[in-house]
């Protein structure tokens, strides 16, 4: 079976050498171009290019996907299966058509809620205890295509968007394996989507991380965990964003954003119900550190009583 494989995010590089060590035969491999980063704007590879190039697979970086060059070429490798994972960019009609069997693509929810690009962190944001992965015959929609396969996963109490998000990746990689058996082998089922239960995961923005101290701990604990590591969780001090990046839900009680400690133990902030201790943190322009080493430079008894 020849397969092509569209990926450019990290969630998708344990399936690509699930495939690899599996010896499927990739006959493909499509990712994001290089881009200039850091400060000398060095070209940077996505980690789904250098695993490829490490195995001397063929990899194409398409600008646009609706190239008609793009598509002849991948037209000549005629592909009998797609594997979309974290791509980056959604696939015209003409490219799904391709490969004989359709494209394939695992989505880390349990479709169909949380469609969208951010299906993780706001599973986490909203105190979900469960998620999933789920392998879907990908269509013109957004992550709306049949269902193939599923599979349920624990949200563990300490999970950020990021811990999360890589266990996922592992397990999805299995689930992958087991969803291309079940197409080598005819078995592939196709369960069409309820849209009366369909729900939304938007693109996560820097703006979604300002942290609400009229809101109850729980609420702010699990946006905390769900936006690490980006956007990150931020409110304000000595009129500078600090990035809150580990929590702990308390009982004591205070006047919403007010300090109501600052020990060894960490910063204890008032909430709607509860509070939050504050364990580890960064402020705008500082590394990231420990609440106690923050504390070392900073006598809260001179800041304002409050976070805003």
């Amino acid at each position: 079976m020849k397969i092509i494989f569209f990926g450019s995010g990290a969630f998708g590089l344990p399936s690509l050498e699930a495939l690899i060590k599996a010896k499927e035969n990739l006959v493909a491999v499509i990712t994001a171009p290089d881009k200039p980063k850091g400060r000398g704007l060095k070209l940077k590879q996505t980690l789904i290019k250098e695993k490829a190039t490490s195995y001397n697979l063929p990899v194409f970086q398409p600008e646009d996907t609706k190239e008609p060059h793009f598509r002849e070429t991948l037209s000549s490798l005629n592909p009998d299966l797609g594997i979309l994972i974290a791509f980056g960019s959604i696939l015209n009609r003409e490219i799904i058509a391709l490969p004989k069997m359709g494209i394939i693509n695992l989505h880390p929810s349990l479709l169909p809620e949380y469609r969208g690009s951010a299906p993780i962190p706001r599973a986490i944001i909203k105190g979900e205890e469960e998620t999933g992965n789920t392998i879907i015959k990908i269509n013109e929609g957004i992550d709306s295509g049949a269902i193939i396969i599923q599979e349920r996963v624990k949200i563990k109490p300490e999970d950020t968007a990021g811990s999360l998000s890589e266990r996922m990746a592992r397990e999805g990689a299995f689930l992958l394996l087991e969803a291309i058996s079940l197409f080598k082998e005819g078995r592939a089922e196709l369960k069409t989507q309820d849209e009366k239960k369909a729900t939304f995961a938007p693109k996560l923005k820097k703006s979604d991380g300002l942290i609400d101290w009229k809101k109850e701990a729980d609420e702010i604990y699990n946006l905390v965990r769900g936006l690490s590591p980006w956007p990150s969780a931020y409110t304000f001090l000595e009129a500078k964003r600090l990035k809150i990046w580990e929590t702990e839900v308390k009982e004591e009680q205070g006047k919403p954003g007010e300090i109501i400690s600052a020990d060894e133990k960490g910063i204890l902030v008032g909430c709607k119900k509860g509070s939050l201790l504050i364990k580890s943190l960064q402020l705008e322009g500082k590394k990231k550190m420990s609440a106690p080493e923050f504390l070392r430079g900073h006598a809260l008894n001179t800041l304002p009583p409050t976070m805003v």
